[in-house]
């Protein structure tokens, strides 16, 4: 599967590039906001996700980890395909999208076209929880550990998050163990 791409644009349009790699040119569609991004460059990096289907394979390109994950998350939305994704970051960067979740600002994403009311309540309904911090959770490895033992207790990504945001960083230092006891007890609290 290929998940990053380096190479020179041979020709880009607003949805899409043709970036040339070691020889092979690739077929790659984007947001808009990518293509904004890259326009005045000629040698490139991009955060790839590969969608192979029985009579396709198709490539969409990002210029952050987080875009291409947030993408990757909204094909996971029944209803939601890859137009209805690349429309959604073609309006708003990867930071805006994640405030939008954060805020549960609905109207925001009925505001994309071709996202009706249905879709936008089913985006924000899965997607709740999946905030701005997720970057510093990925980077992270015992807020990580703390964060996935806390979806396995089963509270929520918007209960989680809110804790984390309140944490103190002495707790991170901590053993794991120690970490999720302090958390808990806090989260009881509220």
């Amino acid at each position: 599967m290929i998940i990053r791409l380096k190479g020179n644009i041979e020709r880009l349009l607003p949805t899409s590039v043709e970036l040339e790699v070691h020889g092979i040119t690739y077929f790659i569609e984007l947001p808009l906001t990518v293509s904004n991004e890259i326009q005045n460059k000629s040698n490139i990096t991009l955060e790839i996700a590969q969608i192979i289907r029985d009579d396709s394979n198709y490539l969409y390109g990002f210029t952050s980890k987080e875009a291409r994950d947030i993408f990757l998350r909204l094909l996971k939305v029944n209803g939601v395909g890859a137009k209805s994704g690349l429309a959604i970051l073609s309006n708003y960067s990867a930071n805006d999208f994640l405030e939008i979740i954060a805020t549960n600002n609905i109207t925001a994403i009925k505001n994309v076209k071709g996202i009706g009311a249905k879709i936008a309540g089913k985006i924000m309904l899965e997607l709740s929880g999946y905030t701005q911090n997720l970057q510093k959770l990925e980077q992270n490895s015992n807020m990580q550990l703390i964060y996935d033992s806390l979806i396995n207790l089963g509270f929520k990504e918007i209960e989680i998050h809110n804790s984390l945001k309140k944490l103190d960083s002495e707790i991170l230092k901590m053993p794991i163990n120690d970490a999720i006891k302090a958390i808990l007890k806090t989260m009881s609290k509220h």
